[in-house]
């Protein structure tokens, strides 16, 4: 998809922010003005940019941010993190160079996440946008997902890319895990659900699962309705706007990234 609004203007690109979405497969560009509003939204394979994304990646933005997947995570709690033992938790992660290990800590759920990018994307991406802020996935969706967790009882939440599912669990206000797995049908999602529940001694049916990446009638959130009896959005809230209806029901996928972005 390819969309560009009669009111973008080269002359207030100080003013814009542009999202960068990237996985292995397909690359989102999204550019915001001031007011909120999605200027341009588009969407190319990632091995062929086409001429309108290379006009649009060689602009001189001020304002980038680029989520990307990571190669590897670890979640610490908060009460043992120690900076100065990095070594014990890069053990955890598959490439040994500490150089590339970064350091996120979530203080209202008191844990420190310990994580690499896929080195392929972040370079390609570091040397377009060297002043670029970099985030994950998992910095999205649980910067969100605390308005959706109760005290009592069990939350999932599912994120999904072109490829991976990540998912993540919450009991009784706490959180318990986080995992990444490689999907490419139905059978796969509810094979990993399964196998995350049972590893984490997780009940089922939960009392709430929360997506993010897809629209409530894809396919994937529909067959997640056999696990819950509530399924929702991790974000129900548009604080962005766009003229064009079709181009505002695709960037639904995109609203909790999009919402992470204009709340950093």
């Amino acid at each position: 998809m390819k969309y560009t609004s009669a009111n973008f203007q080269i002359h207030y690109l100080s003013s814009y922010t542009l999202l960068v979405k990237t996985d292995f497969i397909h690359d989102t560009l999204i550019v915001l003005d001031k007011e909120r509003e999605i200027q341009v939204f588009h969407i190319y394979p990632s091995n062929e940019p086409d001429g309108d994304a290379m006009k649009l990646l060689g602009l001189p933005f001020q304002n980038v941010y680029v989520m990307l997947p990571s190669q590897s995570t670890v979640f610490i709690p908060g009460e043992v993190f120690r900076a100065e033992e990095l070594d014990t938790y890069q053990a955890f992660l598959l490439d040994e160079n500490k150089n590339r290990t970064e350091i996120h800590t979530l203080d209202n759920m008191n844990i420190t996440a310990c994580y690499q990018y896929d080195m392929l994307l972040h370079n390609r991406w570091k040397n377009i946008f060297p002043n670029a802020v970099f985030f994950t996935p998992f910095q999205a969706v649980l910067g969100q997902i605390q308005t959706h967790v109760p005290l009592q009882g069990t939350v999932l939440g599912v994120h999904f890319t072109d490829v991976q599912m990540d998912i993540y669990a919450f009991v009784n206000g706490q959180f318990k895990a986080y995992q990444s797995f490689e999907i490419s049908n139905s059978n796969d999602l509810n094979y990993f659900v399964l196998t995350f529940c049972q590893a984490f001694y997780i009940s089922l049916p939960v009392q709430k699962i929360v997506v993010s990446g897809i629209e409530l009638e894809h396919t994937y959130a529909l067959s997640l309705k056999q696990f819950t009896k509530q399924i929702t959005l991790i974000s129900e809230l548009a604080y962005w706007k766009v003229d064009d209806g079709e181009v505002g029901r695709s960037l639904t996928e995109y609203q909790g990234t999009l919402d992470f972005v204009l709340c950093v």
